[in-house]
């Protein structure tokens, strides 16, 4: 039998043998720490298989995002958005007027809607992650926009009464916009420039449509008229937009 020569002390080594040292010696460390830690060597090797060099956890954040539901008292709402949490983590919010305590998902994630504006932090683990905030929104603007503003008329046609008399009509309007946002809106009567029933539409995010009733007063007409004969504009300053109702026709009697 030929035997293979034994290597001298001082001969090199190939690249390749020399990587496989490496591995062989990485692979030990870890399952000798794992063993130290009470988890299986299996456990271990497959963690520094798969484990690469860029592997980083994501970092905590926090954000108050505008468009979060209608809020009361004509103040415009926002949702708070976490994202990057341990999974199922427990978190306790503070901000305007609220403090509440919650869990993120599965995916370290949580969306709280319907909140102030304001200064926001989330605490957990004794560690305490600030919310970024933008700019407060004011009544009537933010990213709203107008497609579409309409007035339809309720009153029926044909209608006799004593126009000597004050009386009523009714009118829809329909506001279609593109949100979140609010809408400032008031209305005018062709009897009268002045301006009645201001109000503000709420619109969350997307695309939806705000009817709007309107009831206005019509004023008494002289004795001698035969029939009375006005029309409604629903007005959007911000917007500079108008739109005009159909006529409405009360024949008077006498």
């Amino acid at each position: 039998m030929h035997r293979h020569p034994n290597r001298c002390a001082n001969e090199p080594v190939g690249e390749g043998a020399i990587r496989r040292r490496r591995r062989y010696l990485g692979l030990g460390t870890a399952v000798l720490l794992a063993a130290s830690m009470g988890i299986a060597p299996a456990a271990a090797s497959t963690a520094v298989a798969h484990a690469g060099p860029d592997a980083v956890p994501a970092a905590p954040s926090c954000r108050l995002l505008p468009g979060g539901g209608a809020k009361p008292a004509g103040d415009t709402s926002y949702k708070l958005h976490l994202g990057g949490f341990p999974a199922k983590q427990a978190v306790r919010v503070d901000g305007p007027r609220t403090s509440f305590r919650a869990a993120v998902n599965a995916k370290g994630e949580l969306d709280r809607p319907g909140l102030r504006h304001g200064a926001y932090t989330v605490t957990y683990q004794n560690k305490r992650v600030v919310c970024v905030v933008p700019p407060a929104q004011k009544p009537g603007t933010g990213s709203v926009k107008v497609t579409k503003a309409e007035v339809v008329v309720l009153t029926p046609a044909g209608v006799s009464l004593d126009c000597t008399k004050p009386t009523t009509a009714e009118f829809d309007g329909k506001i279609t916009a593109t949100g979140p946002g609010k809408v400032r809106f008031h209305w005018t009567l062709s009897t009268s420039p002045a301006p009645t029933s201001p109000g503000t539409a709420d619109f969350p995010a997307g695309s939806s449509t705000q009817t709007l009733l309107h009831v206005a007063e019509v004023p008494a007409a002289a004795a001698s008229a035969t029939k009375v004969t006005v029309y409604a504009t629903l007005h959007l300053p911000d917007q500079k937009m108008t739109a005009r109702s159909g006529p409405v026709t009360f024949t008077c009697t006498k």
